[in-house]
């Protein structure tokens, strides 16, 4: 929460009847908002890991003998297996302290977790230098040559110099990585049942299924699709960022101009329009005004045809009113919960119907359908090399990648290299493939071919 002390306001925490303040850390914030121009939403993200972590501080002293390191492992342990923290108010007709639950954090995925180090070793060094030069960390020289390996664009493959590492790359961190999983193990829905998904979901659904799964969107930026991105004519969609204003979609107009001329919302303060995201824009090159990349024109179509379908309350009937295509029956914006909630009932259908996916439909939230077109991409890629006799046309298959990568708004190759770490068993059939390339290439020859070929006789003991 937020107090007024001298007419500032400074976050806070009211914890057992005492109030802990943070000046600091509101300055951070600013910092954040005002100087590095980080979006709201990514701020009330790391909001939400500092406030669970200044929580777990008030409640875990530091031990003897525990550094700086090791207190931060201790949290994040405690992030792996979930924690509650109490907090008590005194109830007057009682007569006593009565504790309740302050906060409750489930156990949390590894990747999670790391997200969570990153921003509280940001906050800690940005407010108290001292906890971090005591460390003398190294800079993370590792990270920096494998962006610059796969970042492609001005200053491709340029190495920077060690007076500049020095001022510009950050430390490496004083915790390792908690994130043990293999490089491309990611949590993808399957796309062999993506159709069987599609005939599930009601027409409101099946559009934001085949946006998220045949064209990478994000669920933030598919709640932002209005009437003015859809070209009907010449079937193309753009998903524009209604906090831009330079990402001008179909109708090349700004959103945030657009949306307060014409119905007078803010989506930087506005509720609910603020707490729906929207992140980096897809596909890549939207200055450009490019459309929606499709995984297949079966898809496209399907999505044209399904709009017909969906008959939404109409903006006038909209109170307030808005132009957001996504919304309830009363009108109201459809929010991500909503949405990742219908697609996690339908994957229980789809465990009944299907039990050998069950595996790979557990834990399933709908970014898995983004993930879901990378791996597709490179699972054709794979059968494109293995196929590529029998097939009357050729591609390179490295261009597969490029335009996976465009489409899904990677600005760096080494995003999209965890999608080409593909499913087990295309290596399988790719690896088979090499085998019997190499055997056709490295045939043992007779001596008398040896003769033949080269004019030569063969030593012989």
């Amino acid at each position: 929460m937020y107090a007024a002390i001298l007419k500032k306001h400074y976050y806070c925490i009211h914890i057992n009847n005492q109030i802990y303040y943070f000046e600091n850390l509101e300055k951070y914030i600013r910092n954040k908002l005002l100087v590095k121009k980080v979006k709201p939403s990514t701020v009330k993200t790391i909001l939400s890991t500092l406030n669970t972590f200044i929580y777990w501080t008030m409640a875990n002293p530091e031990e003897q003998d525990e550094d700086l390191a090791l207190y931060l492992a201790r949290f994040l342990q405690n992030q792996e297996e979930g924690f509650e923290i109490y907090n008590s108010t005194y109830v007057k007709d009682l007569n006593e302290n009565i504790d309740f639950v302050e906060i409750s954090i489930k156990a949390k995925q590894p990747s999670t977790i790391d997200k969570d180090k990153a921003i509280i070793e940001d906050y800690l060094k940005a407010t108290n230098q001292d906890l971090f030069q005591s460390y003398d960390l190294d800079k993370n020289i590792q990270a920096y040559n494998h962006k610059r390996k796969h970042n492609i664009g001005d200053g491709y493959g340029l190495k920077m110099g060690k007076m500049a590492q020095s001022v510009l790359l950050n430390d490496k961190s004083i915790v390792p990585s908690n994130d043990k999983s293999t490089q491309g193990d990611i949590k993808s829905f399957p796309y062999e049942l993506f159709d069987a998904l599609l005939e599930l979901a009601n027409s409101r659904e099946r559009m934001i299924y085949l946006l998220a799964g045949a064209c990478s969107a994000r669920i933030g930026q598919i709640l932002n699709l209005t009437r003015y991105d859809i070209d009907f004519n010449n079937q193309q969609v753009w998903l524009v960022d209604p906090r831009s204003s330079n990402q001008l979609g179909y109708h090349g107009v700004s959103r945030k101009r657009f949306l307060k001329e014409n119905y007078h919302i803010d989506a930087t303060k506005d509720k609910p329009h603020v707490k729906i995201g929207f992140k980096a824009p897809i596909p890549l090159r939207f200055k450009a005004r490019h459309h929606l990349f499709w995984l297949s024109h079966k898809y496209k179509d399907l999505f044209f045809e399904t709009m017909l379908d969906y008959q939404p309350l109409p903006e006038s009937s909209r109170i307030p009113m808005h132009p957001f295509t996504f919304v309830t029956a009363s009108g109201a914006r459809l929010t991500p919960q909503q949405v990742d909630d219908a697609f996690k009932t339908h994957c229980k259908k789809l465990k009944k119907k299907y039990p050998a996916f069950e595996v790979q439909l557990s834990g399933l939230g709908l970014h898995s359908l983004r993930h879901m077109f990378g791996v597709a991409m490179a699972s054709l890629e794979a059968l494109l090399v293995i196929n590529s006799k029998t097939l009357k046309y050729s591609m390179d298959s490295k261009q597969i990648k490029i335009i996976t990568k465009e489409a899904m708004g990677h600005k760096s190759l080494a995003s999209t290299d965890i999608y080409f770490n593909r499913p087990w068993n295309l290596n399988i059939q790719l690896g088979e493939y090499i085998n019997s390339l190499y055997d056709g290439l490295m045939q043992t020859m007779t001596s008398e071919e040896l003769e033949d070929k080269y004019g030569t006789k063969r030593l012989t003991a």
